[in-house]
């Protein structure tokens, strides 16, 4: 017993003291590893989305069988903007609203809270993305672009921002109905 230390311990130069050994560079990788596990995208976000880029492939190689026999139906598989104006002469206005708010708004709920997994980007250090995303006038911005166009950008941002689940559920669906309501009435034009 060394009585200095007040607990079992060895007499000096006995044994050998135990080395601390330096950080491996597999050891900053599992630190590294384990810090942004807490703010990846886990499965409840990216599986849906995976499984309507399939659904959206699908209806892309389908697009030839599709586009005169069921427009409609390669409407609600793709919603691509070509597809949706090949529709457009073969829908009435309110499917083609319907139908095509239905499926442009299926994956926004998944996008949005990928966004608010980035969330910590607003107190996260570095210069940009702080400034950027905590900047003022952010939430006005992720706002009007949502309205503007709502797709998976701008709801990731708004999401990123804070903007409340409530608002942007209204402003997507707003935009996309505008959206949608602009490319009937464009191509009526068109014809």
């Amino acid at each position: 017993m060394n009585p200095a230390a007040g607990v079992l311990a060895p007499a000096p130069g006995t044994v050998a003291a135990a080395e601390v050994r330096p950080p491996k560079a597999a050891d900053r990788i599992r630190f590294f590893l384990r810090r942004l596990a807490a703010h990846c995208p886990t499965t409840d976000v990216v599986l849906p989305l995976a499984i309507l880029s399939l659904v959206s492939a699908a209806g892309t190689l389908a697009a030839p069988v599709l586009q005169g026999d069921n427009p409609l139906l390669l409407m609600a598989l793709s919603p691509r903007v070509p597809f949706l104006l090949l529709a457009v002469p073969h829908v009435g206005f309110v499917p083609f609203v319907a139908i095509g708010t239905l499926r442009l708004c299926l994956a926004d709920p998944f996008h949005f809270r990928l966004g608010r997994r980035l969330g910590w980007l607003r107190h996260g250090r570095g210069r940009l993305a702080p400034r950027l995303v905590g900047h003022r006038w952010a939430r006005p911005a992720a706002a009007v672009a949502v309205v503007l166009r709502p797709n998976g950008r701008h709801l990731a941002l708004a999401g990123a921002v804070g903007l409340r689940a409530w608002a942007v559920i209204i402003l997507d669906l707003a935009g996309t109905v505008l959206y949608l309501a602009g490319l009937h009435g464009a191509s009526g034009l068109l014809r």
